[in-house]
Parts: structure tokens; C-alpha cells; sequence
């Protein structure tokens, strides 16, 4: 026994010696790194990509990560590691062997293409480490380039030779061009349901155009598309023939085509779909009973119905879509089977990429919050209210995985842009002229989502001092509040108009769309400096209280492509308020936008509006009165006194038609814009009212015109040309309008 317990005991010990000098031994470190072989990269470079510095601990791992690093950047053949004991650690040395260095490029045979355009067209370049594999690549875009104008056959064959004083390499290109072939007829056999004509017009494989496998493998599957479209259900293609003809250069291409039966829709079925009435799903169904089948209208209803399943959270859902024909009656029964895969939740939601704006800010303005279920509408409206806050260049959200397949994160991730604006010079507006102006604006304060703004603007036509602040969730709650002061003197052509005041705005949003908004305004208004009898020079005290109800469903109000924003207000002045002018005014304002194709979007907009005086003012200020023209109205007209009476109007209607397109875009977003227009309004004393189109004073004026958007930061300055349909004699019969801000 006592021996056994001297040998455990001797065990022991010898096992702790072991520990004590795996544990108490100190790592070693990296003394000196060295780098030898090279000869055109130079050392810097290389340490600096290495991830390994002297005095690192040294770990083998660490050094072939360093290997891998220098490796990665493609000046190098081979590299070998040795590694070196010296006192108190290790020396590394990295033994480098370069690629050589490209010489120069030459290209041989080429009489289509100059050196100069292909040198363009390749990779690799003169003075930097030669890649076979680029030249492989560069050799394959040569190729493409040719085959581009007709060269079917062209030949690339690349070779390199060293140069023996440098040991530099010579990149030569050799090319045969073989001669340019176009396409001699393109014959369609097996086509009766339709014109064969209309079919050659779908596709890009034309008589006397340069042959391109790939667009004819595209025109492939466009005819196939068109057919199945029309109903025809079992259409297939057979392999084309294309057969060449080298004495002639020209090519010819005969394709088969297989029609069938043309099918009618029959029954549609759905299957398994326990979310979601059949009667709900029936609705999103574009194919009707009884309609000659289309396959774009089917993928059409496929996509509806995902939409409404995604607004429900149930976003893993799959249909599998089935196709039942009966060849004796020509009708296709179809079968939608739905896998619901169980409702989606939103765990979290993160913010990434704000450093300015508060989290809160973004948070916020989010439909969906945590723990409710995924709603891709909601989500993607979201993302249209975080665009119209004006904070953020870019806007992208994502589904973060949680390892929970039902529970799903968000994660929004902004870039955001200058918010701010301090400037300091002279404007120039088509109404007033030119204008000294120094104007600070802050549309997100401090983060905050507050706008500050502070404007001055001194001219021959107008002054205007100005400072307002906005709050637009007051409190916390989603209640938009501001307040405003101003003082502004105004030429009006036939009199000058003085205003100072301010007003207090507090409004809740009713829905994500719908808000309201009631505004009190305080001012004394002086008309003064008459040059016309009808112009009663006044000083009066204004008391109104406004009262706003609006509907803003458009996706971007910077630049709407879709939706509209309708707007009622009603206007009450003086009464129980006090103040010396008594009248209501009612104005509605509406506009619409419509997508047609890309980014061409037709906008239209109608206002009309009253106002009425009531005891015991006798009439309706003409500070108050409604003037119809110029750029924000009938373009091509005047401000004043070209349409309606002189001294304003009390009842007013313009329309305003308007079609843009996008002239330059950046980063997603449409800097320069175009846009054609055409308007027409009116405005008429009481009795007055006329819809007809005319050049009489109470008769409806129609303008037509074009212009020009730049989307700055913070406004679009507008450039248009309006010319007028209904002039008076006498009348300039276009104008140009100098503007900023949008025209609706």
C-alpha cells in the first residue's frame, strides 16, 4: 500500500511540474517582422496589410492570416513564412515573390476597334502586376465587344513574352475579326393564331441587325410569354435553327413554334387558406371566369394575394398554383393552394446609421411596433413617412433573423443629409423681384425633429423679417404645434400692403393619413400708397381663427409619384374674436398623382374657394379677395389683373394638369426635372361667376407651357414658361416664372 502511495504521490508532483510550466510560462512575442523579396511593392505597404505588428504575441494563426492578407493583394506569385527563436521571442520573415509588372499591352489584327478603345474595354493596365486570370477575363470581354458589331467569329488569342533587359511582361492580343455578319431573314414556322408579323415586332432578332445568342434566347421567352398571355397555355419552343452563310456574312434563324389549345378560365379554387376568407381572395383575382386565360394577369392575382396575406404578418406564406385543362371544352381550371406557415411577429426594432437624429425620432414615426405582427403595408408606409420628414437621403428596412422562424426583427438603417441651411445673398422671384436675403433654417433641431426658421428678405418690391418654430409631436403625443411672427411689406402693383403678426398652429393627426389642424392668427394689416380709385387705403386689426382638415396620402411630398393630398379649410375673421374685419372664407384644395410608365407621373390638382363678408364689415378686404395667376396659379397670366377683376375676386377655381419626367437622378433620387402643363382658372366678383373659356374679364383662362425642376436640400427651384391662350389685346402672351418650392 505504501508503495502504491509513493508512486501516486511522485505522480502527482511530475503532473503539477508539468501544469505549473504550461501555466506560468510567459507567451511569446514577435520581435522583428521582416519582408524580403520584393522589389516594386514596397515594404510599407505590405507591413501595413499584414495585421501583424512587432511586439504582438505570436500565434501561428496570426501569421498565415498575415500571409492570406499580402496574398490578397494580387502583387504577389508565392510567399514562404520562416520563423526564427531569438532571445525573449521570434523573428518573422515573409519571403515574397512578385508577379511581374505588365510592360505594355499591344493588340494585333484589330481594324474595327482602334487601341485605344480597347485598352478602355479591358482590366488590366500598363505599370501593374500581370494577372493570367484577368487576361482570361480581358480576352472574353474582347470577344463580347465584337460579337457587340456582327463579329460572330471572331478569334482572341492572348500570349505574353518577358522582356529580357526589365523582366517586364508584353501582353499581346491577338485578333482575328473574321467578317462583320448580320442576320439575313428570321423565318417562324408553326404561327397561325397570329399575324406573323406581330410576332417579329416582340422580338430584338431582326433581318439586317448583328446576331446575339443571348437575344435570342430572350426573344425565346418573350413569344412564349405573349402566347401564354393569349390563353395558350401549352405553347412551347423548339430549338432554333441557326445556320451561317460565310461567302454571303450572313446569318439565318428559323424558329419553331408548338401553339396547342387556346383555354378560357374556368373554375377557381382556393385550398388550405384558413387566414383569409375565400371571398377576400376572390378579389385580389385579376383572371375572371369566362376571360381568354393571361398569364400576366394570374401572376398579377398570385401577387395580390401574397399583399394581403403579408398585411396580416403572415409573410412565410407560399401558394402553389395548379392548372387543370380540359382540351374537349378549351378551359383551364386552376387550383390555389395556399401554405399560411403561421403569423410573424416583430421581436425588435433597431435603428442604424443616425447621427444626428435622435432614435426616438425615427421610432417614432414607425406603423408597427414591437410585438405586433408583420404588416408589409404598414412597413412600407413607414418608410414613405420617414422619406417626408426630409432628414434622410437613403432609407432602408430590413428582417433581421432571431433563430425564432415566427418572430422576426426590423432593422432600419438611414443616411442621413444636411438639414441645416445658413445662407446669406440675393434671390430672385418672378413676383418680387430681386431680393437681398439672409436665411437660417434648421428642419431638424438638435436632432430633435423640430424646425427653427429665420428669414429676412429686403427688395425694391418687398421686405419681410420672419421667424417660426415647429414641434410636430408636442408633448409626445403625435400633435403637431408651431408658432410664427412676421412683418412684411409688399408692393401690390396698384398699392402697397403692410402686415405684422403671427400665429399659433396645434393640430392632432387623426390617422396615419388624416389630421387636423386649427390655426389662430393676430395681425394689423395697412394699405397704403394708392394708385388706383378702387384701391381703399385702410389700417386694420385681424382676429381668424382656421380650422384645417387634410388628407395626405402621397409617398413623397418632396416629389409624389402616387396618392393624393386633399385639404378643407374654413376661415372665420372678427365676430366674437374681434378685430375690424368680418368675413369666412372656405378654400378646398386637391391633388392627385398617377404612375404611368418609369418615373413619368401625371399630376393634377383643382382648388376652389369663397369668401363672403358678414355684419358689420360691408365687403371683403382686398388683402382678402382671391387674385388668379402667375407661377403658383394660370402660368402665362399675371399675378394681378390679367384674370378677373382688378381688385380680386371673391370666388376663384383653377385646375391645374401637369406631366413630369426625370432628366437626371442621383442615389435614387430625381435632381433635375421636366415637366409640361397646362392651366386654367378664374376668379369672379359675386354675381359674376362664368365657366366658359374666353379673354373677357369673367371668363375661365387656359396656359399651357413647360419647365424645369432642381431639387435643392430643402426646396425645388422651379424654372417655367407659361403662354397664355386667352390674352386681351395688347398683353404679353407668355411669361417666365422664376420660383422656389413646389407648384402642388
Amino acid at each position: 500500500m505504501n508503495t502504491i502511495m509513493r508512486k501516486f504521490i511522485v505522480l502527482f508532483f511530475f503532473f503539477m511540474f508539468l501544469l505549473s510550466g504550461y501555466l506560468f510560462s510567459s507567451p511569446v512575442e514577435i520581435r522583428e517582422i521582416e519582408i524580403t523579396g520584393n522589389k516594386n511593392v514596397q515594404t510599407k505597404k505590405i507591413l501595413k496589410a499584414l495585421g501583424i505588428k512587432k511586439g504582438d504575441e505570436y500565434s501561428e494563426e496570426k501569421v498565415s492570416e498575415g500571409l492570406q492578407n499580402i496574398y490578397e493583394l494580387g502583387f504577389f506569385e508565392d510567399i514562404t513564412i520562416e520563423v526564427f527563436e531569438v532571445e525573449e521571442g521570434v523573428n518573422v520573415t515573409y519571403i515574397v515573390i512578385e508577379k511581374p509588372l505588365i510592360k505594355r499591352i499591344e493588340f494585333k489584327g484589330n481594324k474595327e476597334f482602334s487601341d485605344g478603345k480597347l485598352e478602355r474595354e479591358i482590366e488590366s493596365e500598363e505599370e501593374e502586376s500581370f494577372d493570367n486570370r484577368k487576361m482570361q477575363e480581358d480576352t472574353e470581354k474582347i470577344a463580347a465587344l465584337y460579337k457587340e458589331k456582327g463579329y460572330a467569329n471572331v478569334k482572341v488569342e492572348p500570349y505574353t513574352t518577358e522582356d529580357e533587359k526589365s523582366g517586364m511582361v508584353i501582353m499581346t492580343f491577338f485578333i482575328t475579326e473574321g467578317k462583320q455578319i448580320r442576320i439575313g431573314k428570321v423565318n417562324l414556322i408553326g404561327v397561325e393564331a397570329f399575324n406573323t408579323k406581330k410576332i417579329k415586332k416582340k422580338m430584338e432578332t431582326k433581318k439586317k441587325k448583328f446576331f446575339k445568342q443571348e437575344l435570342l434566347d430572350d426573344d425565346l421567352r418573350t413569344i412564349e410569354a405573349y402566347y401564354r398571355d393569349k390563353g395558350f397555355l401549352k405553347v412551347h419552343l423548339g430549338t432554333p435553327i441557326v445556320t451561317h452563310d460565310e461567302e454571303k456574312a450572313k446569318i439565318f434563324v428559323t424558329l419553331f413554334v408548338y401553339e396547342g389549345l387556346k383555354y378560357t378560365v374556368g373554375d377557381i379554387q382556393f385550398q388550405d387558406n384558413y387566414a383569409v376568407t375565400t371571398e377576400d381572395l376572390e378579389k385580389d383575382l385579376e383572371v375572371k371566369r369566362g376571360e381568354i386565360f393571361s398569364q400576366v394577369k394570374f401572376e398579377r392575382s398570385l401577387f395580390n394575394i401574397h399583399e394581403r396575406y403579408a398585411e396580416k404578418g403572415y409573410i412565410l406564406m407560399r401558394s402553389d398554383p395548379e392548372y387543370f385543362t380540359d382540351d374537349e371544352k378549351k378551359i383551364v381550371n386552376l387550383l390555389i393552394s395556399i401554405n399560411e406557415q403561421g403569423m410573424v411577429y416583430i421581436d425588435r426594432i433597431y435603428v442604424d446609421g443616425n447621427v444626428i437624429t435622435k432614435d426616438y425620432v425615427i421610432k417614432r414615426e414607425f406603423l408597427v411596433k414591437e410585438g405586433d405582427p408583420f404588416n408589409v403595408k404598414k412597413i412600407r408606409r413607414t418608410q414613405e413617412k420617414l422619406y417626408n420628414l426630409g432628414f434622410f437621403s437613403d432609407i432602408v428596412i430590413e428582417i433581421g433573423e432571431t433563430g425564432d422562424p415566427y418572430r422576426a426583427n426590423l432593422i432600419c438603417e438611414v443616411t442621413e443629409q444636411r438639414t441645416g441651411l445658413l445662407s446669406m445673398g440675393a434671390g430672385y422671384s418672378s413676383q418680387d423681384g430681386l431680393l437681398g436675403t439672409f436665411q437660417i433654417t434648421q428642419s431638424n433641431f438638435l436632432g430633435r425633429g423640430q424646425r427653427i426658421d429665420l428669414m429676412l428678405e429686403f427688395g425694391k418690391k418687398k421686405t419681410n423679417y420672419q421667424i417660426s418654430f415647429t414641434e410636430p409631436w408636442f408633448l409626445g403625443k403625435h400633435v403637431l404645434f408651431g408658432i410664427s411672427v412676421y412683418d412684411t411689406d409688399r408692393d401690390r402693383d396698384y398699392y402697397r400692403e403692410m402686415r405684422t403678426g403671427g400665429n399659433i398652429r396645434i393640430g392632432p393627426h387623426l390617422t396615419d393619413i388624416l389630421s387636423l389642424r386649427f390655426t389662430y392668427t393676430y395681425e394689423r394689416v395697412k394699405v397704403y400708397d394708392a394708385l388706383a380709385d378702387w384701391v381703399e387705403e385702410r389700417k386694420d386689426d385681424s382676429s381668424s381663427f382656421t380650422t384645417f382638415l387634410i388628407r395626405d396620402s402621397r409617398d413623397n411630398i418632396f416629389d409624389a409619384s402616387r396618392g393624393s393630398r386633399n385639404s378643407i379649410s374654413l376661415q372665420v375673421s372678427g365676430g366674437i374674436l374681434g378685430g375690424d374685419t368680418d368675413f369666412v372664407k372656405t378654400f378646398t384644395s386637391n391633388s392627385w398623382f398617377f404612375p404611368t410608365f418609369w418615373r413619368f407621373v401625371l399630376a393634377v390638382q383643382l382648388r376652389y374657394g369663397i369668401v363672403s363678408s358678414f355684419p358689420p364689415s360691408t365687403g371683403v378686404p382686398i388683402y382678402e379677395r382671391f387674385y388668379v395667376g402667375g407661377a403658383d396659379s394660370v402660368r402665362g397670366y399675371d399675378y394681378r389683373d390679367e384674370i378677373g377683376p382688378s381688385e380680386g375676386g371673391v370666388t376663384m377655381f383653377v385646375s391645374n394638369v401637369e406631366y413630369k419626367f426625370p432628366i437626371v437622378r442621383e442615389k435614387r433620387l430625381t435632381i433635375l426635372q421636366g415637366a409640361v402643363f397646362i392651366d386654367m382658372g378664374g376668379s369672379w366678383r359675386k354675381r359674376d361667376v362664368n365657366f366658359t373659356i374666353g379673354s373677357r374679364d369673367n371668363q375661365l383662362k387656359v396656359g399651357i407651357g413647360a419647365g424645369i425642376r432642381f431639387q435643392t436640400p430643402f426646396f425645388p427651384v422651379r424654372l417655367d414658361w407659361g403662354y397664355g391662350l386667352n390674352h386681351k389685346p395688347g398683353e404679353d402672351k407668355s411669361q417666365w416664372y422664376f420660383t422656389m418650392g413646389q407648384s402642388f
